[in-house]
């Protein structure tokens, strides 16, 4: 993801990124994939391709992609509830990253946004949603024979090798049964099998780090493998493993190899400390949500005692209520300790507090999983960065676009910009400004195209100040018969869930005949906004 342009990942690149992570994807050596078809692959890239072109219906986009990806998952986790899980930590990384879109501008390249999302934002929220949904979906039911993931789903980092996930999940697959590397996916050497001596230089691959497979890949030497071993003559590495062993081994690769491409990626895009800083804090925060889910067991294994002869379904809805009332009980103390803390900062009270007693006044108001969060997020301080110049520059733009009335104002503003460097940054409100000025001189053919330059740049790095641009936008695209145009910014628009005027309380705010009214009504050149 890497690129120069201040503004965080789009959806789209976002949504390939996790179907990346995910594994599912066929590579180029893989013509016969057993997981997509040749008509699936087209249709997804089709779907990815769509999504990223944000044309109209965002959500309805998105919810195409996410069940194609559910369809997947169920082929590739031998495990339904599982399976749930992960769904469900997709779908709430994507409703934190709408929230953060919305609110949380940038000053950053895409790069750095991206690091400063995946620390100050991803890492809790994945580690919070895998510890909620284990207890919220019953997982611990089903009894599976899998590690505990913190002992052999992060990298192990030392000063001459990195030892990645998927090695440790195919290590810990030959120690299960008792077997070597070579025993396990070549038993008989002198069967001069290919497929077998191929399937133990893949493995061999995988296991130093020097090629990451797809799911597939991984699941066909698997599959062969064992049907290598149920066959084999020899006494010492013939083994029968059964269907749930089998299931347990898919499972513990599935999360190995997308385990493995995650810390990689972090590693190639951000550098060893970063990695390193990245699996300290998820063992920290591992051990804090441990203990809450241990306290929460407990509390679910105390109140099914008391009920004779539960159904599954039954116990699974006394998780499901249960866990989800705790969560939102959670969030609900989250946000009156948070502002009990913004008290705090806004009187300066830690400024003759030590560390120390600074720490512990976090983890008074929010606990300490928030505190460490927060505190975290403090010192990451990559945000700190900013341009000594742009807190002027930003409250100058912000206040010119509202007032200006003469075409030398916004020129003046963009040659600040250029001259202190802040042009690439803070390029969209230099637009704004001058699509504003034509605005108010009713010349809608220059209004747009600055309108248009506007929302480009600034819908993925502008946060909270997109409400009135994309409305200024969306008004333009009208009073220049531009419907496409304005179709794509209605969907934008909603689906940030910022309000569109006129459309508001609308059942179908993007059918076809509420965007045919709406472009009627503003395409008139005498309904203006008075104020801008």
């Amino acid at each position: 993801m890497e690129n120069i342009e201040v503004s965080f990942p789009t959806i789209g690149e976002v949504v390939r990124e996790i179907f990346n992570c995910s594994g599912l994807l066929p590579q180029r050596e893989e013509p016969n994939n057993s997981i997509l078809s040749a008509s699936d692959k087209k249709t997804l890239q089709m779907q990815l391709k769509r999504l990223a072109d944000e044309s109209s219906k965002i959500d309805g986009k998105l919810e195409e992609l996410l069940l194609t990806l559910k369809k997947l998952l169920i082929k590739v986790i031998p495990n339904e509830r599982v399976a749930c899980m992960v769904m469900e930590f997709v779908e709430e990384l994507l409703v934190t990253y709408k929230a953060v879109l919305k609110d949380d501008g940038t000053y950053l390249s895409k790069k750095k946004t991206t690091q400063w999302f995946i620390k100050v934002y991803l890492l809790d929220r994945l580690l919070i949603s895998f510890h909620k949904n284990y207890l919220l979906f019953n997982v611990a039911d089903e009894k599976l024979n899998v590690p505990e993931l913190i002992s052999w789903a992060l990298p192990e980092i030392n000063s001459k090798k990195t030892t990645w996930p998927l090695a440790h999940a195919w290590k810990l697959i030959y120690n299960s049964l008792s077997i070597s590397q070579s025993g396990f996916h070549n038993p008989d050497k002198d069967a001069d099998d290919y497929r077998a001596i191929q399937n133990l230089e893949k493995a061999q691959r995988w296991v130093a780090g020097k090629q990451l497979p797809s799911v597939s890949s991984l699941y066909a030497n698997l599959d062969y493998s064992l049907e290598l071993l149920k066959s084999s003559k020899d006494g010492k590495t013939h083994r029968i493993v059964n269907d749930v062993q089998v299931n347990e081994f898919k499972l513990m690769l599935f999360i190995a190899r997308a385990a493995t491409f995650f810390f990689k990626e972090l590693q190639k895009s951000f550098g060893g400390d970063f990695l390193l800083n990245v699996c300290k804090h998820i063992k920290g925060q591992s051990g804090r949500l441990k203990r809450i889910n241990k306290k929460l067991g407990a509390e679910l294994d105390s109140i099914k005692s008391d009920y004779i002869n539960l159904t599954v379904a039954e116990k699974d809805e006394i998780n499901y209520q249960y866990i989800g009332q705790f969560w939102q009980r959670y969030a609900d103390q989250q946000h009156v300790g948070a502002s009990a803390l913004q008290d705090y900062i806004e009187v300066d009270a830690f400024k003759n507090l030590s560390g120390r007693e600074a720490v512990m006044v976090h983890i008074s108001c929010v606990g300490s999983l928030q505190a460490y969060s927060l505190l975290e997020a403090d010192n990451f301080n990559i945000r700190e960065h900013m341009p000594r110049p742009f807190p002027e520059l930003f409250g100058k733009g912000l206040k010119l676009k509202n007032s200006i009335s003469l075409l030398e104002q916004g020129q003046s503003f963009e040659k600040d910009l250029k001259r202190k460097g802040l042009y690439e940054t803070l390029g969209w409100l230099s637009d704004w400004c001058y699509a504003n000025y034509y605005y108010r001189r009713e010349d809608n053919v220059n209004a747009n195209a600055f309108y248009k330059k506007a929302f480009s740049k600034a819908k993925y790095s502008a946060g909270g100040h997109q409400y009135k641009l994309v409305n200024q936008y969306i008004e333009s695209c009208a009073k220049s018969n531009k419907y496409r145009d304005m179709k794509k910014a209605v969907a934008w628009a909603n689906y940030l869930g910022i309000k569109v005027r006129w459309l508001r309380g609308w059942d179908d705010p993007e059918s076809e005949e509420s965007l045919k009214g709406l472009f009627n009504l503003m395409g008139q050149n005498n309904f203006r906004y008075a104020h801008l």
